[in-house]
């Protein structure tokens, strides 16, 4: 692959990969990082995707990259980096790491259907795909989305409340 032909395959898509990455990642340099990697491994394997199947050669390149990097994280870090960006912190009042884990947990446990706890466990506990995740649940895999984006958006606000802080 010459180096104008790259250069302009990396003009073209780095934003939209860019953006699947923050999407999935929540965090600025993971997923440039990630971004990176792809074009690093497409630039060393001296390939050229044919150009109707690039985009999508790349969207999945960095979907697999970001699921790479969420696979060895510790689950601690992933929720915090779930919840880094909803979160406002004072750095005088800021409570300890695991008091915030013990209020969330204690709020999933009190707040959230049992329903929405058990997908909540298996698909960040468990890090189990949505598919394997409504298999183990008995519900589609519709459900399974509409209980986690709701159940997180609900976490989300309790963490931003400012009498919870």
């Amino acid at each position: 692959m010459t180096k104008q032909k790259f250069e302009e395959i990396y003009r073209k898509h780095y934003p939209e990969m860019y953006r699947l990455a923050r999407t999935i990642l929540y965090d600025e340099d993971e997923s440039k990082d990630a971004v990176s990697e792809v074009f690093t491994k497409l630039l060393r394997a001296d390939i050229e995707p044919q150009e109707d199947k690039l985009q999508g050669y790349l969207m999945t390149s960095v979907r697999n990259k970001c699921r790479d990097v969420l696979r060895h994280k510790s689950v601690r870090q992933r929720v915090e980096n779930l919840y880094a960006a909803d979160l406002k912190q004072d750095l005088t009042t800021a409570t300890s790491d695991d008091d915030r884990l013990e209020r969330i947990n204690e709020f999933v446990k009190r707040e959230l259907s049992p329903l929405s706890q058990q997908i909540l466990q298996l698909r960040f506990l468990g890090e189990m795909k949505y598919e394997e995740v409504a298999e183990a649940a008995g519900v589609s895999r519709v459900t399974v989305h509409r209980h986690l984006s709701e159940g997180l958006q609900r976490i989300r606000e309790f963490i931003n409340e400012p009498t919870k802080r």
